[in-house]
């Protein structure tokens, strides 16, 4: 289970924030089952109202009025409504709000079931704002002890220095997930990091050749503050060096060289950091720039046919007017009554044409909604581009070690998407199959996770697909049961698949020996 506080954008909405949880744009299909708490009122438009007028009568309150929490549980795992009511129930007594007001939404349109959380931060007593010391840290404190007594799958929870919360690198991959592009730490990473392992485990290295080979990479590794960073050589790009790796850390290097000294490098740069060319990239631009052009263009129409109507609607009214003006045979006060009657003629007219042209600058803007870099891969992806999956999957994904998985033992990577199977792709680029109600088969590119259920269609179909990606032979990960029953499978459909695992491998020739008669 993941605890996550979101951070706050500037004043903030609750009633903005209700409907981006209650999915309102898109007619609420991500929403399981929604409930309000502390709130008087049954209908959720009359308790989003409500929430909203308690939190306008402070007005002293500059900062974000709402916290905003998302609770998500590991791939299988759906607590019962009656466990989620007493998780969500002990998060917000660990940052004593358990009686503000309160808005919670359960979302299964991921891989991952999770709920939305948002709180009313001021108090229902006395109005004031509640601000936790340590809010994050209490969470993930509190999320530790409901994973054991709800037999939860335990998640890796970060805990805080003291004072400042630590910087962590998981916010890069998450900038990564939702922009599509790789960033400096990950480059490092992917691109000089085994290298440069090689080089520290040489008892013979010194600190100018560790200096020499970052170079090569046009980077450069110097003090910063009370520590070490390792920059782009010409733009002012850098990240602290103990987050590409722990051995990279000022004391970690001054403990192998002694203290840090600059060296003049002759290195020539072989690969430099950079946003590499893509015509799926190239395609979005030119894409989203249409789109702004068409925007504008057509907003601008609207904005001249609106005023030329609203002008039109004036002369008209007011050629009326001054005919009942110079009208000898009227009475004062009949004169009165027909200008009132035209007033309201006016006013309706008026009302008419704004609405109608409010609802013509939302379709533009619908029509022509700027969408992410993500949502172009996506959509492509989904439609069979497998060079847009490829692209979702910038970022390398880990597997856990008790997960049930198959992959290529040289760990050879095929982008392959089956469009004859029932197919979700996440955020994060994994393609998601599911077996007609007997498991889910997860594809990443490098691997293949297996959902395991009693009937061996999840394993068939795990197995084609590993095949067709990765060739013949295989690496396994997994329980036992999970092995034998890949075994099973292999041997009563004639797949001809060899598993490189040890046991399995003897089992396997076992049988050969038997069936040969020897």
């Amino acid at each position: 289970m993941i605890v996550k506080q979101v951070a706050s954008k500037g004043k903030g909405s609750f009633g903005g924030l209700a409907k981006y949880i209650l999915d309102s744009k898109n007619q609420g299909k991500k929403v399981e089952d929604y409930k309000f708490t502390n709130c008087p009122f049954k209908k959720k438009e009359q308790n989003i109202s409500y929430i909203k007028q308690m939190q306008e009568l402070n007005q002293m309150v500059q900062s974000d009025k709402s916290l905003h929490l998302v609770v998500s549980f590991q791939e299988e795992e759906h607590p019962s409504k009656e466990i989620l009511e007493e998780i969500e129930d002990e998060l917000l007594r660990a940052v004593n709000m358990e009686e503000h007001h309160r808005l919670s939404v359960t979302h299964n349109n991921t891989n991952n079931f999770h709920i939305h959380i948002a709180v009313n931060r001021l108090n229902p007593n006395s109005n004031l704002l509640v601000d936790p010391w340590k809010s994050k840290m209490k969470l993930q404190q509190k999320a530790r002890e409901l994973e054991e007594k709800h037999k939860l799958k335990q998640d890796n929870h970060p805990t805080p220095f003291r004072g400042e919360e630590k910087e962590n690198p998981k916010k890069y991959r998450e900038q990564e997930i939702h922009s599509g592009m790789k960033n400096l730490l990950t480059w490092i990473q992917e691109e000089a990091l085994d290298e440069i392992k090689e080089l520290i485990n040489n008892p013979q290295t010194k600190q100018q050749d560790l200096q020499e080979l970052l170079a090569k990479y046009n980077l450069e590794i110097k003090p910063r503050a009370n520590g070490l960073v390792i920059g782009d050589k010409k733009r002012n790009l850098f990240v602290k060096a103990s987050d590409v790796n722990r051995m990279l850390s000022k004391q970690s290097l001054e403990k192998r060289f002694g203290p840090f000294k600059a060296y003049k490098t002759s290195s020539k740069v072989a690969k430099s950091f950079g946003k590499p060319k893509s015509l799926l990239w190239e395609e979005y631009q030119s894409v989203i720039k249409q789109r702004k052009s068409t925007k504008t263009i057509e907003l601008d129409l609207e904005k001249k046919s609106r005023l030329a109507l609203k002008e039109s609607i004036g002369l008209k009214y007011k050629e009326q007017l001054e005919s009942i003006r110079k009208n000898g045979m009227l009475s004062s006060f009949s004169k009165y009554q027909k200008r009132q009657l035209i007033y309201a003629y006016k006013k309706a007219e008026l009302k008419e044409l704004t609405l109608r042209f409010s609802k013509k600058r939302k379709e533009i803007h619908k029509t022509n909604r700027i969408f992410s870099y993500k949502e172009f891969l996506l959509e492509r992806a989904l439609g069979g581009d497998e060079s847009a999956l490829e692209a979702l999957r910038c970022t390398k994904m880990l597997f856990k070690a008790n997960e049930n998985i198959l992959k290529h033992p040289q760990g050879k990577i095929n982008h392959k998407i089956w469009e004859s199977l029932k197919l979700q792709i996440t955020k994060e680029g994994k393609a998601v199959y599911e077996i007609e109600g007997h498991g889910k088969v997860i594809d990443t590119g490098s691997y293949l996770k297996v959902t395991v259920e009693d009937s061996d269609r999840a394993i068939l179909t795990s197995l084609q697909m590993a095949k067709e990606k990765f060739g013949e032979r295989l690496d396994v990960q997994g329980s036992i049961e999970f092995k034998k029953r890949l075994m099973m499978v292999n041997e009563r459909y004639n797949l001809r698949i060899n598993f490189t695992d040890r046991s399995m491998r003897r089992v396997q020739e076992q049988e050969q020996r038997k069936g040969m008669g020897l």
